[in-house]
């Protein structure tokens, strides 16, 4: 069954064109509607709609010499973002600064957004080969590596079960049970090679004060330094982490006491 709906294609074209345009540094390097075009692979006539259109509505701005930034709109949005993020983004920041250290590998923050997840912030390794997440802010189903597994195996079982009967790959299905199941008993999901091959995750899921799950932090590396005999210390660590940011945000105007060492049970 087809289930696009009238128009998607062209919304979803729409957003890549804003998302090719963030790529420019300042007005200098603004984009012509050629490079955009190239870019995400439309004709040049297309993109030159898309763009003119754009245009109209602020989001973006026709610098009037064939080249295309960003408009003023969009700061609206960014301010909207914030207001309805940013106290989990501002939690989670100290949060994963001090996991990096901690752990001495790349932390990050993953949004959960309906039936995906987000990468919105990482905190990188001081290691010359670390992991860099390069996809801040693309969908990523929540089957796939630990942040993923973390945030779904947090949400209530209904929920939990639907995604999966939806989502998962004929034939897996017992093994996605597997893994969620083992998940909610420790608290913490494991990755390894999932999204990125030679790549360990170590995730744990964020609630919010009313019990949603709406985040998952996760410290993430190559193999060889994270190897099986230091999941349990390094999920200690992720853990503590998520559990301290829960409490932030359960407390905003309180203390920023240091965050404990210590495992957290998973309820779900």
């Amino acid at each position: 069954m087809n289930t696009r709906l009238p128009g998607q294609q062209s919304v979803r074209r729409a957003i890549e064109v804003l998302f090719c345009l963030e790529n420019a540094d300042s007005p200098a390097s603004a984009l012509s509607a050629a490079e955009v075009a190239t870019a995400i692979g439309l004709n040049r006539t297309t993109t030159w709609r898309y763009l003119q259109t754009l245009a109209g509505t602020g989001m973006v701005h026709d610098l009037g010499d064939g080249r295309f930034g960003l408009g003023a709109r969009t700061v609206s949005l960014a301010e909207a973002y914030t207001r309805q993020w940013g106290e989990l983004e501002a939690a989670a920041g100290a949060a994963l600064v001090r996991l990096r250290d901690a752990v001495g590998e790349t932390a990050a923050l993953h949004l959960r957004q309906g039936g995906s997840r987000v990468v919105v912030r990482q905190v990188e390794s001081h290691h010359e080969l670390h992991r860099t997440y390069r996809e801040l802010g693309r969908p990523i189903s929540l089957l796939s590596g630990a942040p993923s597994l973390a945030i779904l195996a947090a949400l209530p079982k209904r929920e939990r079960e639907a995604y999966v009967d939806a989502h998962a790959v004929p034939g897996t299905r017992d093994d996605v049970e597997r893994t969620l199941t083992e998940t909610i008993a420790q608290g913490y999901a494991v990755s390894r090679g999932a999204r990125v091959p030679g790549v360990t995750s170590v995730a744990a899921a964020v609630r919010d004060p009313a019990g949603q799950t709406v985040a998952a932090l996760n410290a993430t590396g190559p193999a060889e330094r994270l190897p099986r005999e230091r999941t349990t210390d390094v999920a200690a660590q992720v853990t503590a982490a998520a559990a301290w940011v829960e409490k932030q945000l359960a407390t905003p105007q309180g203390d920023n006491p240091q965050i404990p060492r210590t495992t957290r049970q998973d309820t779900t």
